[in-house]
């Protein structure tokens, strides 16, 4: 299966999405430890489009109210009903990110999980290997919520760096922890 190239142009794309969701006014102010997937989805979907509008406007010079109703019929979530994300037929099952990004000719996915064990780590990573089959690029972004961030503070590890740098070189997905 031939995966999408990584040009600087994408990279910087999939760095600004990413970056979006990750910024400090994102992670610093929501308990990510109380609140359910869900909610912080909800919660994230605001800021992504918020970047992607002027992402959209400064890029391609498109008036922001024009950018921003692009944006937001470009990208897909779980939490609207009239622009949903569709199913994958995987091993019998249906499977579906939790967002997807459908701009400058690329789709790309995006996961978001909660955990405080290996398992929880790994469910994620079992579903963005089935997402890298039908989408350019997957975003997997885990958030710790252990005690004691057990799981944020061993990626700098060696078979952990090898293992996120396999991901990106082999399946286009970029692992982000929080």
């Amino acid at each position: 299966m031939s995966r999408a190239n990584k040009s600087q142009k994408r990279s910087e794309f999939i760095d600004l999405i990413s970056e979006s969701i990750t910024h400090d006014e994102v992670l610093g102010n929501i308990d990510y430890k109380h609140k359910t997937e869900d909610q912080i989805k909800k919660f994230i979907h605001p800021h992504l489009v918020e970047s992607l509008t002027d992402y959209i406007s400064e890029q391609d010079g498109k008036e922001r109210d024009v950018a921003e109703d692009y944006v937001k019929k470009n990208l897909k979530w779980k939490g609207n009903k009239t622009n949903a994300v569709s199913h994958i037929l995987f091993m019998g099952t249906e499977n579906r990110p939790d967002m997807v990004v459908d701009m400058n000719g690329l789709k790309i996915a995006i996961e978001f999980k909660k955990g405080k064990s290996g398992s929880d780590v790994r469910a994620g990573i079992g579903q963005s290997i089935i997402y890298s089959t039908h989408y350019d690029f997957v975003l997997y972004f885990f958030i710790d919520i252990s005690d004691d961030k057990t799981i944020k503070n061993s990626q700098g590890g060696v078979n952990e760096t090898e293992f996120v740098e396999l991901l990106w070189e082999q399946y286009n997905i970029k692992f982000i922890v929080a």
